[in-house]
């Protein structure tokens, strides 16, 4: 099964990651929401997953529910509201809506410490070094987990629950 991950920026260029099960189809950067939804659309995947927040808290300020059940869990993502992150979450809440198929919030790091995977294995798994191509290949191993059933749902948000792929 084809599945993507996408590592959403404001001011860089976003990166794309696409896996058929564990198996890299292609990693690369996308300029606009454009020209992420032509990479994505390209692969046809089952399930996209994006490191960005996709839904707004109450009353468009302050932490919602994902964020508040997480912290109990020992894992922190900044409010979806909070400087930078407003930017970050409009252009999420957008992007989820122009793309086909399943799409799923994600946090690289957090899914990373779910699997019980490093920044650093992932590197070497794949001889990456660029930041944000990690984070791409990341949240597409989580949407390997969502294809696998092995996950917690939250909201739009999906933690692994076991490892995947490496």
């Amino acid at each position: 099964m084809v599945v993507a991950g996408v590592d959403l920026s404001v001011r860089r260029p976003s990166a794309v990651a696409v896996f058929e099960e564990c198996d890299l189809l292609y990693l690369g950067l996308g300029l606009g929401d454009g020209d992420v939804v032509k990479l994505v659309g390209l692969f046809k995947p089952a399930v996209v997953a994006i490191d960005a927040p996709l839904s707004m808290p109450p009353g468009g300020r302050g932490l919602r529910d994902v964020e508040r059940e997480l912290r109990r869990l020992g894992f922190r993502l900044l409010p979806p509201m909070m400087g930078g992150m407003a930017k970050l979450t409009e252009r999420g809440v957008r992007l989820a809506g122009a793309l086909e198929g399943v799409v799923i919030e994600v946090h690289p790091t957090t899914s990373l410490k779910a699997m019980g995977l490093s920044r650093r294995a992932v590197e070497r798994w794949l001889g990456l070094r660029q930041r944000d191509l990690v984070d791409a290949a990341a949240a597409a191993l989580t949407a390997v987990a969502y294809t696998r059933g092995a996950y917690r749902r939250f909201g739009p948000f999906v933690l692994p629950t076991a490892r995947v792929c490496l």
